[in-house]
């Protein structure tokens, strides 16, 4: 009885690194991501409707198959919809692109999302800049 204890607690401890280990797999694999895709879109990336784009973070499935890119743009909603528009021509040259540059078996679907993280951190500055003018102004 205590020898299947034991095992099943080892089973679970083996289970528990090896989640572990994709984890950080998957980290790793997501940061040099990340980092190509910045340097490609800055410097490879000729379409003139791009705008400036930077690559906030990337998040990549369990099994990495799948590569969620959020990016922000500095401008309006109108520079914003010409960047996801560039992104969406140029996502197999990414790729192909990004495929040279790592060293993976497989090479994840690129899936690119405007990150609104930015806008929605000036909103509650700009939120909490009105609340402190309230109160110096009273």
């Amino acid at each position: 009885m205590i020898e299947l204890i034991l095992l099943r607690l080892s089973l679970m401890n083996l289970t528990i690194c090896n989640m572990s280990q994709v984890n950080l797999r998957s980290q790793k694999v997501a940061s040099q991501i990340k980092e190509e895709l910045s340097t490609l879109i800055e410097h490879k990336l000729s379409d003139p409707g791009k705008g400036f784009i930077t690559v906030t973070r990337v998040r990549l499935s369990a099994d990495l198959k799948i590569a969620n890119i959020y990016y922000s743009v500095l401008g309006d909603s109108t520079q914003r919809d010409e960047s996801k528009k560039t992104l969406a021509r140029a996502n197999s040259f990414l790729k192909h692109k990004l495929g040279n540059k790592l060293r993976l078996r497989f090479l994840p679907e690129l899936r690119f999302f405007y990150d609104d993280s930015l806008d929605y951190s000036e909103r509650i500055l700009n939120l909490l800049k009105k609340i402190h003018n309230d109160e110096n102004n009273r």
